[in-house]
């Protein structure tokens, strides 16, 4: 087991007795290889003593705040990983970064290590961002999701995190910077959120849940017209969205009418909107056409019996499906979305 110790020369120029640094740094295992950033109050040490860790050694960091060091974080999986790390060293610009690092923790055969400094080892990532995504119907957290922030001055994306089973994520960022935030996963259509982080910030989000058959209240038509609105335009990006997030979903669109008019001119109305969407998706969002059915069924599934005109309102509508195809189906898309990528070329 071993600690880290500090000492400092007193007004006569003589070094005093060291002092265990205390538990704060110091867990009941080891604490070795400390650096002190040469601008800023910020100590980075290598530790097996902490409950974050990604393998035996870890490199964390400990501000110094009002004349005490403050708990200390893991630095994140950029840096850290199977195995252990050692001698962690910043530039004085806070620009890159130096450690040694063996893989097999085999402390004779240690390699050198260089990269550019990821946000969670900035010396200056001291302010918190933090929040939750909820479902918008329900109020359930979302359990699986991945947490994106990208730091809009230099375009560099921040260490992504998965949401907690409590659907909540927590960074550490530099302040008075603006940032986007992105939230994506499979069971939700995706959040993003533009901030300018001035203190501590929490970020607490909704989205609606991906079922298995839905309808947007915003995909309205004109009586008789497949032509699309502008107030369509938003679900319909959401729905691109989320495709473009999540390569392996398929997405099914049926379009249907009321009782009015004749049978051929309803199965055509709807097969046209249903396409007039499918085009829109294809063409603005940019995913493949293999990756999209539409249908169109006329009157003849309603939802309701049509007694009233709102009866008809309910049974013209469209819905839309997003789901996972078989492994031959998914097979079959991807040969068709590479024949469509052959035929651009």
């Amino acid at each position: 087991m071993a600690d880290i110790y500090y000492t400092y020369k007193d007004n006569k120029g003589t070094w005093v007795p060291a002092k265990n640094l205390g538990p704060i740094i110091n867990s009941r295992n080891s604490e070795v290889s400390p650096f002190i950033h040469p601008s800023h109050h910020v100590l980075y040490f290598s530790s097996n003593g902490y409950a974050l860790n990604f393998g035996e050694f870890d490199i964390y960091k400990s501000p110094k705040s009002q004349g005490k060091w403050q708990e200390a974080d893991n630095i994140g999986p950029l840096v850290n990983g199977e195995g252990s790390e050692f001698y962690f060293t910043i530039d004085s610009k806070s620009k890159d970064l130096f450690y040694a690092r063996s893989i097999e923790n085999d402390l004779n055969n240690l390699d050198l290590y260089s990269f550019p400094l990821p946000m969670e080892a900035q010396p200056m990532a001291a302010t918190r961002v933090y929040g939750s995504l909820l479902d918008s119907n329900t109020g359930d957290p979302f359990e699986r999701g991945i947490v994106s922030i990208i730091d809009l001055e230099t375009g560099i994306e921040v260490a992504p995190q998965f949401l907690s089973q409590e659907g909540r994520f927590d960074f550490k960022l530099i302040n008075n910077k603006q940032y986007l935030l992105i939230i994506q996963g499979d069971e939700f259509f995706r959040v993003e959120e533009l901030f300018f982080l001035d203190g501590d910030m929490e970020l607490n989000m909704v989205t609606e849940s991906i079922t298995s058959r839905m309808k947007f209240e915003s995909i309205e038509f004109d009586n008789g017209s497949s032509e699309l609105k502008t107030s369509m335009y938003t679900d319909l990006d959401k729905l691109s969205d989320f495709l473009l997030d999540n390569p392996s979903f398929k997405l099914k669109i049926s379009g249907h009418t009321d009782s009015d008019g004749g049978y051929d001119f309803n199965m055509d109305l709807s097969n046209e909107r249903a396409k007039a969407i499918s085009e829109y998706i294809i063409y603005f969002g940019n995913i493949s056409a293999a990756r999209i059915e539409t249908f169109g069924y006329g009157s003849s599934q309603p939802i309701v019996e049509e007694k009233t005109e709102e009866d008809k309102a309910l049974n013209r509508r469209v819905e839309f499906e997003l789901y996972r195809p078989s492994q031959e189906e998914l097979r079959q898309m991807q040969q068709e979305i590479q024949e469509e990528e052959e035929d651009e070329w």
